[in-house]
């Protein structure tokens, strides 16, 4: 568990990161995480939607999942804060 230095550091990259996200090239619609007003409920009924839509046109659906566990703690940051200075790159809108 991260201390509470850690934790405050967490908290300013967070908010760096997210300020230079969104006055750059914002954020893409399917974004849900780290969103204000947005989370998982959200997300969960986009993909009920989405199968609906697929069933109610007899197409076939998978879904993948994916959740790493201490991904943000164990990141190499010389590449994250090199990735940082870099201009970002539009992110398609995948549906």
């Amino acid at each position: 568990m991260l201390n509470v230095a850690g934790k405050v550091l967490e908290r300013l990259m967070l908010d760096r990161i997210m300020h230079h996200v969104h006055i750059s090239v914002g954020l893409n619609c399917n974004q849900y995480g780290f969103i204000p007003q947005r989370g998982t409920v959200d997300a969960a009924m986009t993909i009920k939607e989405i199968i609906e839509e697929n069933l109610e046109q007899k197409n076939c659906t998978a879904v993948v999942c994916l959740d790493v566990r201490g991904a943000f703690d164990t990141s190499w940051w010389p590449s994250i804060l090199h990735n940082l200075k870099e201009p970002l790159q539009p992110v398609q809108k995948l549906f």
